[in-house]
């Protein structure tokens, strides 16, 4: 977020009106000045509160503020809407799939926009997780999933668990390794499509800290059925690694 509080306040007007815009920001300032270790906001056009920690802001900032995940400004926006909308004709469901979910917020905003598609979140850190349950469990149409997104079916952990909430790295681990490890699932975005008998893949968006490299190396015949896909690839961070070598290819 902006350090000027002057800047805060004329984005959030512009993102959501004058009175929420100033009420959402007059709200996260006292409980800021409160010192609240969980804050709660209440964004318009979404079912209930979100919670977040202090330091989630700059997650809240990208995406309920910012609004990273919105394609409305593209020009193929209303090809995507038209196709969303054959979907629901033909009777299927679309499927949208959340990998990185972190706190729940992309999750919020897609079941949001999109209140008959389905939306896989998934999260493999556990504090993350709980707060990502909490944050959706007033939408029926989010299904959280702690685990991880990869090539493979596999168990995963967390490589760097120091590192800060948005940004941990997963690698994979053997299963014969104790099972006193903490890990978690792995899952292949084709297993979390599949889980909907009547579906369509609609959207994958993924922000995963170089798991990109992982995901990609495995078959790739779900990009010929999705409609979209977010992504933020690595390479700032894993110089020197081409973790967006597989997705190029």
């Amino acid at each position: 977020m902006p350090n000027s509080r002057l800047r805060q306040i004329i984005k959030f007007i512009r993102v959501f009106g004058i009175f929420w815009g100033f009420r959402l920001w007059c709200t996260l300032a006292i409980q800021m000045g409160r010192h609240c270790r969980l804050l709660e906001l209440r964004i318009p056009g979404t079912e209930a509160p979100i919670h977040l920690r202090p330091r989630d802001l700059p997650i809240f900032w990208q995406i309920m503020v910012m609004q990273e995940n919105d394609f409305q400004s593209m020009p193929q926006a209303n090809q995507l809407q038209e196709v969303y909308r054959v979907m629901l004709a033909e009777g299927n469901r679309p499927v949208i799939i959340d990998c990185g979910g972190h706190i729940g917020l992309s999750a919020v905003w897609f079941a949001s926009r999109f209140p008959e598609a389905v939306v896989y979140s998934v999260e493999p850190d556990a504090s993350n997780f709980t707060l990502l349950q909490k944050n959706t469990q007033a939408y029926t149409n989010v299904v959280p999933l702690c685990g991880g997104t990869w090539s493979r079916c596999c168990r995963l952990k967390i490589s760097n668990p120091d590192a800060g909430s948005a940004s941990f790295r997963l690698q994979e681990v053997s299963e014969s390794v104790s099972s006193e490890e903490p890990s978690v699932r792995g899952y292949t975005v084709e297993e979390i499509a599949n889980r909907e008998q009547v579906n369509r893949l609609y959207l994958v968006k993924i922000d995963v800290e170089g798991a990109e490299a992982e995901i990609f190396e495995g078959t790739t015949q779900w990009l010929q059925s999705t409609m979209m896909v977010i992504i933020e690839l690595h390479d700032w961070l894993l110089p020197g690694q081409g973790t967006s070598k597989n997705f190029f290819k």
